[in-house]
């Protein structure tokens, strides 16, 4: 085997480099590198599946396993959402959204038009059969509350003021660290900066009338 590479002295042109120029024996091992089609040269970028996958049917099946991928309380994504016994807390979502609207409207809005802006990308991150019976309007919808609770979840107490029994608190915190129960992190990461810029203008308001 041989690597032929051309030693010359340097050129005003480019394909007389080396590294332009360099070329292989019709015997090299290393033709593969050449030759391997994109879909198989282990890209980084290569993706295998959705970003945010169904748990494998063999996992579930398993009697253990009954229950621990099901949410009990909150659906977040598509994969249990309009689920019956799941409805309590769909319900407290849009009850909470509705507070935002009528807090500031134009914060809201915001929020809204930026999940609707993400759509397209966000479905790519599910499995595709689980998002077909939702058009975009639906779709984009459902992101919006599901985002919107999660960040209220975490960052105020308003969750605290509906009452919730300590057992669906405890439910919920499970809930939202399932597998088949997350949100394109994108999603979530855009809806927070909007949210959380709009408290702090807020906060500085009232600051400044204060």
């Amino acid at each position: 085997m041989s690597i032929a590479l051309n030693m010359e002295g340097p050129s005003h042109s480019s394909s007389h480099s080396p590294l332009h120029s360099a070329s292989l024996s019709t015997d090299s091992g290393l033709h593969f590198l050449m030759t391997e089609s994109p879909e198989h040269d282990g890209t980084p970028d290569q993706q295998m599946g959705p970003v945010i996958p169904r748990v494998p049917p063999e996992f579930r099946e398993m009697k253990e396993n009954t229950g621990c991928y099901e949410p009990k309380v909150v659906s977040i994504g598509p994969y249990h959402h309009g689920k019956k016994e799941l409805e309590k807390m769909e319900s407290l979502k849009t009850k909470i959204a509705r507070q935002l609207v009528k807090d500031s409207s134009e914060v809201a809005e915001e929020m809204y038009n930026k999940v609707k802006d993400l759509v397209s990308d966000a479905r790519e991150c599910y499995a595709e059969e689980s998002t077909r019976h939702l058009n975009d309007e639906k779709f984009t919808r459902m992101m919006f509350l599901d985002g919107y609770f999660i960040l209220q979840y975490f960052l105020s107490n308003k969750l605290e003021k509906q009452k919730l029994r300590n057992e669906d608190v405890a439910s919920v915190t499970r809930d939202l660290l399932l597998l088949e129960n997350q949100l394109p992190f994108r999603v979530l990461i855009s809806l927070m900066r909007l949210l959380v810029t709009s408290m702090l203008m807020f906060n500085l308001t009232r600051c400044d009338l204060a």
